[in-house]
């Protein structure tokens, strides 16, 4: 048996864990040296599959060869088009996911066939079933699908468990929001409520920028190729990233036409009022299923990388009307370690936001596996939704309601409504609505029951539901005590489904990974160089990209090792991504400005030199 793993897959970015020799949870690193892993999947100039970094920095440019987000289509049967190429959530999903697991496998030196998966808590059970599909086509068992908010609350070790707290976790990832109401006592950490929103983060937040620029501008998004729309959207997600501490210029080159708007903190905070407005209705749901007073919550702590904008916080803690210090200068070795929870704060963000998730999964790992580490650590979930079966008229019957603790088995006691009846259909549903119409249909059978007055005959329908979210529902005819029953598990592909998914994934040409690391640097200069519109920085990167594929096609290791390295770091000076310096103080720097040449000492490149 292969090792197990821990993965937060995510819409924005992806990661995952493991446990060492020593009980220590570590993070998976890619061909880079980065943790942090893009979900994006694209198809190259050679029809060949990447995945990551490389597909991320070839979007802005080639939007049309490439797709992300495509988490938030998971339950559905959208078709995603890649380069002519038709693909759903599932699949897509899966090249992020055996992604992950080679990464692993390399790291390891082992191999990797089991993991513990985050979802959203607020997934239903179609959006959990196309999470384990995904994991089957990447050649991974799932083991556990856990809650996010939970995994990361996880993450927070003795800071928690040693505590008897009750506290909010918010998790705001890029296409999701949870809330999650827990509650410690002697090292149990039980979930007493969730609540969310699987169409609401950072990525709307993005899209309110984007609303403002056009609006500003006159301009309508309908006017706009993909490119150039993609063009927009990566321009205001970097204003998102500063528009925390102060006003924003906005400056784009569109249709041969620069564009410069300055949004301000005015302009976003009114902008994304809709969007707090469906968190705190979430939080209201959460504390609600809690019979919680906001009175009793002793921290709330923020989660996931949208969440590192400053407006959620300050809406957080107004809301709560409790405003206390704004102290953020937390370890970055908090897990385990640091003592934030202790502090006077009400709302605390979590000490590195992106990858709390991930840590929690990896310690579910260790709970698993019963490593020592974690033996101590019990952990309670709920049901995210409520399961029922149709009933006359239409409507929906309840059996488990949700947030109910599970493990759950319960049952229900109903009846003929016809005279000579003898066949009950049950259909079982999950959702909210007294409309079974409104609700997720999950599957149906029948049984037979003797012929008599309506009324007179009635069936005992139990539901079984565990900690994975399989669901067991189980009907018994009360006069002959003849049973029927359906497994209700996270997969609903027949094995003729699954095997033309998965001979498809092995059709696609994936490319190499030695390739991989000599053209992310390529594409990222290609990036760069059409975001800048400064003449000047554009010959240094074309002088730096010129020479750089010289040396590339010399084969010689070392000289490729120092060029790689100082066309990073030149990179890393004009990124946009990584600097909101404008051109001119850029421009400043006077190692840009040193004069580019190669010299003929086979040791010495003469980049910067």
């Amino acid at each position: 048996m292969g090792k197990m793993i821990g993965i937060d897959l995510g819409t924005t970015n992806s990661l995952a864990t493991y446990i060492d020799e020593t009980g220590e949870i570590k993070f998976i690193k890619n061909e880079y040296g980065n943790i942090l892993i893009p979900s994006v999947v694209g198809i190259n100039e050679n029809d060949e599959v990447i995945v990551g970094e490389l597909a991320k920095e070839r979007r802005m440019l080639n939007p049309l060869d490439t797709a992300s987000n495509f988490k938030r289509k998971m339950g559905t049967n959208a078709k995603i088009k890649i380069k002519g190429k038709e693909f759903d959530a599932q699949m897509l999903s899966s090249l992020v996911l055996k992604h992950l697991k080679e990464n692993a496998e390399r790291q390891l030196g082992s191999e990797v066939d089991r993991a513990i998966i985050s979802v959203p808590a607020y997934f239903n059970d179609k959006q959990r079933k196309d999470t384990k599909i995904a994991a089957e086509l990447a050649g991974l068992q799932v083991e556990r699908l856990i809650n996010e908010p939970t995994a990361a609350a996880l993450s927070l070790g003795s800071n928690i468990l040693d505590r008897n707290l009750k506290f909010l976790v918010l998790d705001l990832g890029g296409g999701t929001f949870d809330v999650t109401l827990l509650e410690t006592f002697e090292r149990i950490m039980e979930v007493i409520s969730i609540s969310g929103d699987t169409m609401l983060g950072g990525e709307d937040f993005t899209t309110k920028i984007c609303e403002i620029f056009l609006k500003k501008n006159g301009l309508y998004q309908g006017d706009f190729t993909k490119e150039e729309k993609t063009l927009i959207y990566t321009k205001a997600d970097r204003v998102k990233k500063l528009i925390g501490v102060k006003n924003v210029e906005m400056k784009i080159k569109l249709k041969d036409k620069e564009y410069s708007t300055i949004i301000t903190q005015e302009d976003f905070k009114e902008a994304v009022k809709p969007l707090l407005v469906r968190m705190k209705n979430a939080i209201d749901i959460a504390l609600k299923d809690g019979n919680t007073d906001p009175s009793e919550i002793e921290k709330i702590i923020l989660v996931g990388g949208a969440v590192k904008m400053g407006i959620i916080r300050e809406f957080t803690e107004k809301y709560f009307e409790k405003l206390r210090s704004r102290n953020n200068s937390f370890n970055e070795n908090y897990y385990e370690e640091n003592d934030f929870i202790n502090g006077e704060e009400l709302v605390s963000i979590i000490g590195e936001p992106d990858s709390a998730v991930a840590y929690g999964a990896g310690v579910t790992v260790g709970m698993k596996e019963r490593n020592k580490a974690f033996s101590e650590r019990i952990l309670t979930d709920v049901c995210p939704f409520t399961l029922g079966i149709e009933v006359i008229g239409k409507k929906f019957s309840p059996i488990i309601h949700r947030n109910t603790t599970v493990p759950t088995s319960k049952s229900e006691y109903y009846y003929t409504v016809h005279d000579n009846q003898n066949i009950i259909r049950i259909a079982i549903y999950q959702g909210e609505s007294l409309e079974v119409e409104e609700n997720l249909f999950l599957g149906e059978f029948e049984l037979k029951v003797p012929k008599n007055k309506a009324g007179e005959e009635a069936i005992n329908v139990r539901f079984t539901y565990d900690i994975n979210g399989i669901l067991e529902v189980e009907a018994t005819s009360v006069t002959t005590g003849e049973k029927r029953n359906k497994l209700l598990i996270n997969d609903d592909l027949s094995e003729k489904e699954k095997a033309e998914k998965i001979k498809k994934l092995e059709e696609i040409k994936m490319e190499s990974e030695s390739r991989n690391k000599d053209k992310l640097l390529i594409e990222r200069a290609n990036r760069i160089y059409s975001e800048i519109s400064s003449s000047e920085i554009r010959s240094y990167i074309s002088g730096y990209l010129e020479q750089y594929e010289m040396i590339l096609k010399t084969d010689n290791k070392i000289k490729i090792r120092k060029a790689k390295k100082e066309f990073s770091e030149f990179l890393d000076r004009v990124d946009p991504e990584l600097s909101d310096l404008d051109i001119d103080e850029i421009l400043k720097d006077k190692e840009i400005k040193k004069e580019i040449e190669i010299e003929e000492d086979d040791d010495d490149l003469g980049f910067l030199n």
